[in-house]
């Protein structure tokens, strides 16, 4: 059997969307051998000091305690610095949150990027609105 390094397990990769906005792709499994590139991601976008966040975790497959605690801390970084993060989970990472918190921890957790995305856009226009 072939030793998988944590690349392997998991992609993660930020685009920006517009000014003081990105979206973080999530793309595999989120285990105690990859919540490490979560946690560097999520302190880096926390460093990055960004007004809106996508986090699209729709492509992640398994998300075990490690991971659930790194998108947690990550998440508790990030709304320090005064970022709003919109979340759009896949059916594993819903089930892994639903389980541990019934009350919903992302506020913001959407069905999919397009509704995000959607937020995403009334909120800038709203921002637009009031600055004229």
């Amino acid at each position: 059997m072939q030793d998988r390094t944590s690349e392997d397990l998991l992609t993660v990769e930020i685009s920006p969307l517009g000014p003081e906005v990105a979206i973080l792709r999530l793309e595999g499994e989120v285990d105690m051998s990859s919540a490490h590139l979560l946690s560097d991601e999520l302190k880096r976008v926390a460093e990055g000091h960004l007004a809106e966040l996508i986090i699209d975790a729709t492509a992640v497959t398994f998300m075990d305690s490690t991971g659930l605690h790194a998108l947690v801390e990550g998440k508790r970084l990030i709304h320090d610095e005064g970022t709003r993060i919109l979340l759009v989970p896949s059916s594993q990472v819903r089930r892994v949150l639903e389980l541990v918190f019934p009350e919903p921890l992302f506020a913001s957790r959407m069905g999919t990027v397009d509704e995000a995305r959607a937020v995403l856009n009334s909120r800038l226009d709203d921002r637009t609105d009031q600055a004229s």
